[in-house]
């Protein structure tokens, strides 16, 4: 599913939960963080990236020529213009796929600054404010695609 909100992302779990009989939910970010990782200390689960290296996320390379505004990994080659069909590229190290590129991916948590704390409200899905979003997109260079890179939105806003 790509471009929702994230009430649409929490009405899918509740939907998901009501069908299969488990508790399904997004992820808080530290949750999103550590899967990403799959056990690694480096900024992808594929390790350091390389320039030169191409085709293990999909973000932004030369195939979407201007389309967001000139921004394109150099010398960067993945195969896709856009979305891809989940899982085209190789898994990380827990069998996850497409954590880093393709399409960014709602967390539960509410949006506050580092450090990262677990009592401060921000992984209650009451607390008003703005949604994290990990993991970078097709229109991204990797520096936005990496484990430790965040953004915030509206949860109106469909990303």
């Amino acid at each position: 599913m790509v471009r929702i909100s994230w009430h649409e992302a929490l009405a899918y779990c509740e939907w998901l939960s009501q069908k299969t009989g488990q508790h399904c939910t997004l992820p808080t970010e530290a949750q999103w963080e550590w899967a990403c990782r799959a056990g690694t200390a480096t900024p992808y689960a594929f390790g350091e990236y390389k320039p030169g290296v191409n085709n293990v996320a999909n973000i932004a390379d030369g195939s979407i020529g201007g389309w967001n505004y000139g921004r394109a990994e150099p010398g960067y080659s993945d195969g896709a213009g856009f979305t891809a069909q989940g899982g085209r590229y190789a898994p990380n190290a827990w069998g996850l796929c497409d954590m880093h590129g393709n399409v960014a991916e709602w967390c539960l948590s509410t949006y506050r600054p580092y450090p990262y704390r677990a009592d401060d409200g921000r992984d209650d899905p009451r607390t008003p404010g703005m949604k994290v979003v990990r993991g970078g997109s097709w229109n991204d260079t990797m520096k936005y695609a990496s484990s430790a890179s965040r953004w915030r939105y509206q949860p109106h806003h469909p990303v």
